[in-house]
């Protein structure tokens, strides 16, 4: 089950961006995760919201974006994939529906935090650099 880790990568992740921006705590935040990355958002949501009780992010509402897979070939063709191969323990690879070669994924591959919602305390105070 590496949606553990993943979600501990996550929150450590929103801890960090909140403490950039001195906020107490963290309201919400948004995940963006590929189909083709083979993790289960259930899974990921109940891993990141039990992980968050043990930490001070226990408050925090989680959002998962789903992320459909793109992919482009050698030969010119790019476009949503009509199907990709894998299995949970594979990596997920797309053949080209115009010549049949294989393909590389140039966007469902996400797993990644991509936004936190803080107090208005912090609102508008950006980090120093």
């Amino acid at each position: 089950m590496h949606e553990l880790s993943v979600a501990e990568a996550i929150l450590d992740r929103a801890r960090e961006a909140a403490d950039d921006y001195g906020a107490s705590g963290v309201e919400a935040l948004t995940v963006e995760l590929g189909t083709a990355t083979h993790v289960n958002p259930d899974q990921l949501r109940f891993c990141i919201e039990t992980v968050a009780e043990t930490r001070d992010l226990a408050d925090a509402a989680v959002s998962i974006e789903t992320v459909e897979p793109e992919a482009a070939c050698d030969c010119g063709w790019e476009g949503e994939p009509p199907s990709f191969d894998g299995t949970a323990g594979a990596v997920p690879s797309a053949r080209c529906p115009e010549c049949g070669s294989q393909t590389e994924f140039t966007r469902g591959k996400e797993c990644r935090l991509a936004s936190i919602e803080v107090p208005d305390e912090a609102a508008g105070t950006a980090p120093e650099t």
